[in-house]
């Protein structure tokens, strides 16, 4: 569906037994990134196989992209809930503290501060934050235009135009790969790979982070949507499609939810659509009544006719009486 890839090429896909022994490997590291030496052995075992040898040559970026979307997808299903958002916030003071600080020039960042950090510490010290609630960050890189996890801000420093940009060490690459960034443009918060129920929170003008697979290469890349075709959910999960412009190539493809990733801006949508499914549940609790119930209800009701009903007789009936005793009698003359 859709356009194919701008070279004309397949798209490229891995295969049922290198996805099977990348699930085994990811197992092995309890869910954790593989070193380096683990994805380029992969990325040339694959390439050597019968099946690609002279054909496809498998890229250790693909084999990395694989790993970070199972991850992500593993730690999706196992922290959030059905109807709970894991969201996290800065509080507005702590970034206008952040705003005035003073700027240094080609300064190093001590220690070299992680890209995944907890909110709580962003939050500052006695507030009441999620102690699994993380943020965590993503980079565009120079060399191909794709977005990668971050794994380590290294040091910063500013332009003589006064423009701030960070030394990135990419989350499951060497120092070989690192990149001085521009932080306002080529840095942002980590784009929410979508859950089968997320659907909704996508709609057209937005944009998203979206997994485009080429004859050579398949990476994430930053698109707009033009249009949402709805489907029914089913046992498979979400069946939407979405018809996407890539904004590095303008190409454009129709594509499933597993290769869209939101920006965590969409949120609200995801609260305000909560809130009223909750209030929608809390007005039917309300207003609906047991059949049991109901029926009591009804006896009791007809019950109580009747025995207004009776009194109004017994009311009507005293009334005329007392109408007839007050009535002279005419008196009988002999």
């Amino acid at each position: 569906m859709g356009r194919p890839p701008s070279n004309g090429g397949p798209s490229f896909r891995f295969m049922q037994n290198e996805v099977t022994e990348m699930d085994a490997i990811l197992q092995e590291h309890n869910n954790t990134m593989p070193a380096r030496e683990v994805l380029v052995s992969l990325a040339e075992k694959f390439s050597e196989s019968p099946d690609r040898k002279g054909n496809i040559q498998v890229q250790m970026k693909q084999v990395w992209n694989w790993f970070q979307n199972r991850r992500y997808a593993i730690r999706a299903k196992s922290n959030k809930t059905p109807m709970k958002l894991n969201i996290t916030p800065m509080p507005r003071d702590d970034l206008v503290a952040a705003r005035g600080l003073s700027q240094q020039v080609a300064a190093p960042i001590p220690g070299a501060v992680p890209a995944t950090t907890p909110a709580s510490s962003a939050a500052g010290a006695g507030r009441a934050t999620s102690e699994n609630s993380y943020m965590e960050f993503e980079a565009k890189s120079a060399r191909d235009g794709a977005w990668y996890d971050v794994g380590t801000f290294l040091s910063h420093r500013y332009l003589d135009k006064g423009e701030p940009e960070v030394l990135v060490r990419f989350a499951g690459f060497g120092p070989d790969e690192d990149e001085w960034l521009n932080v306002c443009r080529q840095v942002r918060q980590r784009s929410l790979p979508c859950e089968a129920s997320e659907c909704v929170a996508v709609l057209p003008g937005d944009l998203i982070l979206c997994f485009q697979e080429g004859k050579d290469q398949a990476l994430y890349f930053d698109a707009h949507v033009l249009d949402a075709q709805r489907r029914r959910h089913d046992v498979r999960g979400c069946r939407c499609r979405f018809l996407v412009r890539y904004d590095h190539d303008q190409s454009e493809e129709i594509v499933p939810l597993r290769k869209i990733c939101r920006r965590p801006e969409t949120d609200y949508r995801l609260l305000q659509l909560h809130a009223a499914n909750d209030s929608a549940a809390n007005d039917q609790k309300e207003t609906s009544v047991d059949p049991s119930t109901a029926n009591a209800q009804r006896v009791a009701a007809s019950a109580l006719e009747t025995t207004q009903q009776q009194q109004h007789n017994s009311d009507v009936a005293m009334a005329v009486l007392a109408s007839q005793a007050n009535v002279s009698q005419p008196v009988k003359t002999l």
